[in-house]
């Protein structure tokens, strides 16, 4: 793949690599790894017949992070966990209003399938079809799931005292 080629789809992508990798193993350090090893397979071997990249690099951040976990068993408490998804990430920096703080907090304690749900959709703007897809799930199933936490995210944003 052509260099200049490479640099304009990382400029392009990174972020939103880089939220998506976050959201799903809630770690920076590992989202950081996992989009770099995506990009790194884009470089050597990125099949011609892609017709969305941004949905093959998602795709291979989430197998990439399926093969670290069949690697690394969970070690880790749920208390560290938590202070691991507390630290100060780019993104929650990139977050700097604490509205979106509060809506950021909210996402991240949904169950993981959730969690990936709304990031694909509402941060990284993949259309319902091609996050079903890449979920595993049924599109209909998806965008039912997608109703019920968006009434989830109000009701905890509610609480918060914040108008959602």
């Amino acid at each position: 793949m052509e260099k200049d080629m490479i640099r304009e789809l990382y400029d392009r992508y990174y972020g939103e690599a880089i939220l998506y990798a976050t959201a799903i193993c809630q770690n920076a350090d590992l989202a950081g790894d996992l989009v770099a090893d995506a990009f790194v397979k884009a470089c050597i071997a990125l099949p011609k017949d892609v017709s969305s990249f941004r949905f093959w690099l998602f795709r291979v951040c989430k197998n990439l992070y399926i093969d670290f976990l069949r690697k690394q068993p969970p070690q880790l408490s749920e208390t560290e966990l938590q202070q691991i998804s507390d630290r100060q990430t780019p993104e929650i920096r990139y977050l700097e209003n604490e509205r979106y703080r509060c809506l950021w907090g909210a996402i991240c304690s949904l169950a993981p399938i959730d969690r990936e749900i709304v990031t694909l959709h509402y941060f990284s703007g993949l259309p319902l079809p091609e996050v079903a897809q890449l979920v595993g799930r049924t599109y209909p199933a998806v965008r039912q799931r997608l109703v019920r936490l968006r009434k989830v995210l109000k009701q905890r944003m509610e609480e918060q005292g914040y108008d959602f």
